[in-house]
């Protein structure tokens, strides 16, 4: 009888010592926000980040109306093997005829060299193939903001010829903060 006892006494044990041995995989993984909140690193860069616009950085990154694409984002997405991938907004591109989306997606590599972002474009689509560009990366509770700074337009430079709107033009692109 003493012996019945014993039998989920032990199972109970061991199911406790393989639970203790196991790897540590079941760990939650950290929030893109816990992940930027870090400064710039390749973990707050993978994923998928949207284009929401094309902001006047010296009027706090207001999207600039005609440049508003938060009803059809394009799409910069970042791996961890060091490529990106871009396509255009669905929508508000206006007629310019220095967009042909026949052009996009534009792919190419990435890496980080300190606080900057080195990217260079495999398509003839971008006025620049190479660019370096130092990310400033903003949170929110639902949202992490990566925007480049004023005058710096890379993957929408050719959204727009106007020199008046490019001197403070910056691209805004987000993430969920999840």
């Amino acid at each position: 009888m003493k012996k019945m006892y014993l039998v989920p006494f032990a199972a109970a044990l061991a199911l406790a010592t393989f639970t203790a041995c196991g790897d540590s995989s079941s760990d939650p993984k950290p929030s893109k926000a816990e992940e930027c909140s870090k400064g710039l690193t390749s973990e707050c860069l993978v994923g998928s980040w949207s284009l929401v616009g094309i902001a006047n950085a010296a009027n706090n990154n207001e999207i600039i109306p005609n440049f508003d694409y938060a009803a059809g984002p394009g799409k910069l997405i970042f791996t961890e093997d060091g490529k990106f991938e871009f396509d255009l907004p669905t929508t508000n591109l206006g007629n310019s005829p220095l967009l042909n989306p026949l052009d996009y997606p534009v792919y190419g590599d990435w890496k980080i060299e300190g606080n900057a972002v080195k990217l260079h474009s495999m398509s003839t689509a971008l006025f620049k193939t190479r660019v370096e560009v130092a990310p400033i990366i903003t949170m929110d509770a639902a949202t992490v903001k990566m925007t480049f700074g004023a005058g710096t337009l890379w993957l929408m430079e050719n959204a727009t010829d106007e020199v008046s709107i490019k001197a403070n033009a910056t691209e805004v692109y987000t993430i969920s903060a999840q």
